[in-house]
């Protein structure tokens, strides 16, 4: 009897299911020793592994959207999805409610600005302003690990493709919508009185930053196109 191997994307997949699902019910607890081995397990996933190609990236470059999607999977309890940003390009500071998340890097480089708030930030109206912290700029590789955000840790963040075009394989829990209807709130940061010009100046200790955010529309210039997933099937 032969025995199937099972792609890297399906144990991923799989694992995704044992860490998050049930995430919506009342009595679920997340399993520390679960989300660690899925992220071990998001650190070793390719390009390659989830049929992102040259062509890929081409046909990305070419679009006339700043961004494209590639939707995996998602059922109640998880999404993992692929999505892939043209040279130059920023991904606008957004929230993830309620979320555990992982991002890794798979093509290209990004720098990411992450947001800790200081309050919820679900269903906020426009001009809320939100105080918070701002952690230090990331640039992320692809031999980088996966950055993690949690529901109250970094949980905003806004990412720019600094040498493209870049993809990244997110994995999200819960997702937006779904059971309780999360919706993805947008935010700016608002420019310090004392250096107006500079609102995303680095503290010089390298050490998170107290900021002002408010709630904005999403931009209008940014909007995103869907690419069908060729990697490999879920089983």
């Amino acid at each position: 009897m032969k025995i199937r191997m099972m792609s890297r994307i399906e144990l991923l997949w799989k694992q995704a299911l044992k860490t998050f699902t049930g995430c919506e019910s009342a009595g679920y607890k997340m399993c520390k020793n679960n989300f660690d081995k899925l992220h071990s397990m998001i650190n070793d996933i390719k390009a390659e592994d989830v049929g992102v190609d040259k062509r890929v990236l081409d046909h990305v470059e070419n679009d006339v959207a700043p961004m494209c999607c590639i939707d995996i999977f998602e059922n109640n309890d998880i999404t993992i999805a692929i999505f892939l940003l043209k040279h130059g390009e920023t991904l606008p500071l957004h929230n993830h409610p309620g979320m555990h998340g992982l991002l890794k890097v798979i093509c290209g480089t990004v720098k990411i600005n992450s947001f800790t708030p200081f309050q919820p930030t679900e269903n906020l109206p426009n001009s809320t302003e939100v105080d918070a912290l701002k952690h230090p700029l990331k640039i992320v590789e692809i031999n980088d690990p996966a950055c993690v955000l949690l529901p109250h840790d970094q949980n905003l963040h806004e990412i720019t493709c600094v040498k493209g075009p870049a993809a990244f394989l997110d994995v999200l829990s819960p997702p937006y919508e779904g059971v309780s209807n999360r919706m993805c709130t947008f935010f700016k940061q608002v420019p310090n009185p004392a250096s107006p010009s500079s609102p995303s100046s680095e503290s010089k200790d390298n050490s998170p930053i107290k900021v002002k955010l408010i709630v904005t529309d999403q931009p209008p210039c940014f909007y995103s196109t869907s690419l069908r997933y060729l990697g490999p099937p879920l089983r």
